[in-house]
């Protein structure tokens, strides 16, 4: 009897618990709730959450569990979607199906709009541990992952009122190359025409530093702008609305989204926090900033998934993320690269020295061809014979000679593909020498080749010169031309 006596009492605590702990669950404010997400996902435990390791299984269970206490409905078999990273060398090294989405949907209730997508995401993977330091990453990005929780924590408790489908995605593999979103569009298929728009939420856990939430990409979804502003003023938030995501420092989930012409909005509190330190720790995050961000989140979400306007994309796309070169691009240009004088049929020597030029690259693409004109300021340290003195002075002497110019090269160039991540080409150049001497032509011109690479806006060029005109006036003194070679850095703005 007293066998069973103590039996039923431990049976009467286990019952109470199970009903205790979702009480106790369901009187915590969000802020609290934030604070426990946060915490537990940026913990040494976790090791950083490197893309498949265990920590970031770790991570991704965590995420999983929250998900279906909410009650969310995975968006197709169990929610949970393994791959492989689209780079063959990650791939290798992460191995077969070691990273992993989690996507969940709160499907809408009206027949026609329930298939229209309104995306949420946010990576929750890390960069791991490096030289004996966790890099915990509070707010790169498990403030993301959990302002996510929250949010979709709020929008299900109005599934009643959507209409639109809002679908609720953990990306893995983002540090690494945004392998999870890659994986989405690409599972998405045709189906991708559904997302009416995509937002990703990625590092928001610094607002009070920032002073405002920032939107970038409002310029890719028609008739935004006046609706995000309006909620603002009512939430009593701060904004920072940009028309395109720009940086070319930073990448986040909207990019595979993007490509595919789908309106995007990158939602940040920016890069203030310790990003990819690791002091990035869960002590600095401001949680009170982060329950002001998931509200107004929820607020535009539903907005969004509750009325009947349309959300239509602007047919516009932010330069980092077009597969097209612009018809025109123009920007600055800095480079550095090493100039000497030639000369060609003597038996006097030339040496290069370092050289430097600043300006602007403007440019016309037309399918696989661009028209490149430059103007460079440039400058050049160039060592020379001294021919003021005697013979063997000209062969065991040398000066330098500080040289500045105005260069002027116009290149055609061939594109190897329509985004023109490679080229090369070809062109000529004059060059106006800023302060020439008597002794020399004010007025030089030469020939070059070039080739490049780009990714997005920027793109990085080398150049080969030959001036084919002599630089002095005096036919006594040997034919002097230059040889330069160049590294170019542009930003396409």
């Amino acid at each position: 009897m007293k066998q069973q006596h103590i039996i039923r009492k431990i049976m009467l605590v286990t019952l109470l618990a199970a009903i205790a702990v979702p009480t106790v669950q369901a009187q915590q404010t969000r802020q609290q709730r934030l604070r426990q997400h946060l915490y537990y996902l940026a913990s040494d435990s976790l090791e950083g959450r490197l893309a498949g390791s265990a920590g970031g299984a770790t991570a991704r269970q965590y995420i999983i569990n929250q998900y279906k206490e909410i009650g969310l409905q995975p968006y197709s078999g169990d929610g949970i979607y393994p791959f492989r990273p689209s780079n063959q060398l990650m791939s290798a090294m992460l191995g077969n199906d070691s990273l992993c989405n989690i996507i969940m949907v709160i499907p809408g209730n009206d027949p026609q709009l329930k298939d229209e997508y309104i995306v949420l995401g946010a990576h929750y993977d890390h960069v791991g541990v490096k030289g004996g330091k966790v890099y915990n990453g509070a707010d790169d990005n498990a403030s993301g992952s959990t302002a996510l929780i929250e949010i979709a924590r709020e929008l299900y408790a109005h599934r009643g009122e959507l209409k639109r489908s809002v679908v609720i995605a953990a990306f893995d593999g983002e540090e690494e190359g945004l392998f999870g979103s890659k994986e989405m569009v690409r599972m998405l298929g045709k189906d991708i025409d559904k997302v009416k728009v995509m937002l990703s939420i990625d590092m928001v856990g610094w607002l009070s530093a920032n002073d405002a939430l920032i939107i970038e990409g409002t310029s890719t979804l028609s008739d935004s702008k006046e609706v995000m502003a309006k909620i603002a003023d009512e939430q009593g938030i701060t904004l920072k609305l940009k028309s395109f995501e720009r940086s070319i420092m930073t990448a986040t989930d909207t990019e595979p989204f993007a490509k595919k012409q789908r309106p995007t909005l990158a939602v940040t509190t920016g890069l203030k926090s310790p990003y990819h330190k690791p002091e990035d720790d869960a002590d600095l995050i401001d949680y009170e900033g982060m329950d002001r961000i998931c509200t107004y989140i929820s607020e535009l979400t539903l907005r969004w998934a509750t009325g009947r306007a349309p959300l239509e994309p602007s047919g516009k796309v932010a330069p980092k993320h077009s597969d097209h070169l612009r018809p025109f691009e123009i920007g600055p240009a800095i480079g550095i690269g090493s100039a000497g004088f030639r000369y060609p049929g003597s038996a006097f020597r030339g040496r290069n020295s370092i050289e430097g030029h600043i300006g602007i690259d403007t440019r016309l693409n037309y399918k696989f061809l661009s028209l490149q004109a430059e103007a460079l300021f440039n400058w050049a340290s160039m060592s020379k014979p001294d021919f003021d003195g005697t013979l063997a002075d000209a062969f065991d002497g040398r000066t330098r000679e500080g040289q500045m110019s105005l260069f002027v090269p116009v290149s055609l160039l061939l594109n190897v593909n329509a985004r023109g991540s490679f080229y090369i080409g070809a062109g000529a150049n004059y060059r106006r020498l800023l302060n020439h001497t008597a002794i020399y032509h004010p007025d030089l011109w030469g020939l070059h080749w070039t080739l490049g690479y780009r990714t997005g806006q920027l793109v990085v060029s080398a150049m080969v010169l030959h001036q084919l005109s002599p630089y002095y006036i005096d036919n006594a003194k040997p034919k002097a031309t230059s040889f330069q070679s160049w590294l170019t850095i542009s930003y396409m703005l």
